[in-house]
């Protein structure tokens, strides 16, 4: 099963991509789906398999964030 994850934005690269924390972790990021939609840093993207498919803002990152760790068993 294919999950998406929410990911903020760390750094902008020249290629069209992005280096975001993908749960915790550093991920380059495609921006072509979102490209135009002025994404910098700080910026909350909902990504899959390396593409950033939206832009998010913060409320909806927690709770798909919350959600995903219900899901992992975790405490949120």
């Amino acid at each position: 099963m294919c999950v998406a994850y929410p990911a903020r934005v760390t750094a902008l690269g020249a290629d069209g991509t992005a280096t975001a924390l993908v749960d915790g972790r550093p991920q380059r990021v495609s921006l072509m789906v979102v490209a135009g939609e002025g994404i910098g840093p700080g910026d909350w993207l909902l990504v899959q398999s390396g593409i950033a498919l939206a832009r998010m803002d913060e409320q909806e990152a927690a709770a798909r964030c919350r959600l995903i760790d219900q899901a992992r068993g975790e405490p949120s």
